[in-house]
């Protein structure tokens, strides 16, 4: 089974200060791995951490990447979002493509089939010609 992250006494810091100590997991493919904990315990600040988005101590495989390689491997969603542009729902969907092009390329055939893959993925694709900004929140989150 290959790994998708792993962590090795990671220690997220905030200042000189730890905020999330220690902490050292394997995820392999396949699995389904739930973060919980209570409101302020660190699960954000673990996954920041962990993506290299906030200073820490020991290792993430994901900060092993370059960072065109950890976009290509990785997205993150973070607790608040927003959507502030008016933007078609397939053109926010097709962002998401943007680590698998080549510099200055458009979209190929290949990266419209995977954003119309992920509109039907999501049950999007009667919202792609919508303006995801003026959805419900709940459609936004799909739409993310």
């Amino acid at each position: 089974m290959s790994t998708l992250l792993s962590l090795d006494g990671l220690t997220a810091l905030r200042g000189e200060c730890p905020v999330v100590d220690n902490v050292s997991v394997s995820i392999g493919a396949g699995e389904c791995v739930g973060l919980i904990g209570p409101n302020g315990a660190g699960k954000t600040t673990l996954m920041r951490a962990a993506l290299g988005l906030l200073p820490a101590k020991g290792a993430s495989s994901l900060t092993a990447l370059s960072p065109s390689e950890r976009a290509r491997a990785v997205a993150w969603l973070p607790q608040a979002r927003d959507i502030a542009w008016p933007m078609t729902v397939e053109t926010v969907v097709a962002l998401g493509r943007i680590p698998h092009l080549p510099r200055g390329t458009k979209l190929r055939a290949e990266d419209q089939a995977a954003v119309d893959a992920a509109l039907a993925e999501m049950d999007l694709t009667d919202f792609a010609d919508r303006l995801a900004n003026q959805l419900s929140g709940g459609e936004q989150a799909r739409v993310l």
